[in-house]
């Protein structure tokens, strides 16, 4: 859950960064859609760290 978290805040938060500076003026459009592409990469990269670690259920017990 924590990196269901992560991932809807970075998500978010980078889009409403650029929203509020594309609508101010400060960056053009397509910088925004840039942005919004890397933190797609981004919110995947953070997903694909879940499959390096094991269920608990699935533990070896000593």
């Amino acid at each position: 859950m924590g990196n269901i978290r992560q991932n809807v805040s970075i998500a978010l938060g980078l889009k409403g960064v650029f929203l509020v500076t594309t609508i101010i003026g400060m960056t053009g459009l397509w910088l925004a859609i840039m942005a919004d592409t890397g933190a797609t990469v981004l919110v995947t990269l953070n997903a694909l760290r879940l499959l390096r670690t094991k269920p608990a259920g699935l533990a070896q017990k000593n």
